[in-house]
């Protein structure tokens, strides 16, 4: 699970598992773009 935080520079932030990010072997600096499919779902890419 993954929660929604929202901090001192009025930004909301989600922390990605670590089980993920291995998973898709993202690493720090790696770009990545959110989107919405045609059933509303929120589907996340490395750019």
């Amino acid at each position: 699970m993954v929660r929604l935080q929202y901090d001192s520079n009025l930004q909301f932030k989600i922390t990605l598992p670590k089980q993920i990010v291995l998973a898709k072997r993202w690493k720090k600096g790696d770009k990545l773009v959110f989107e919405i499919d045609d059933n509303g779902n929120l589907v996340l890419k490395k750019k």
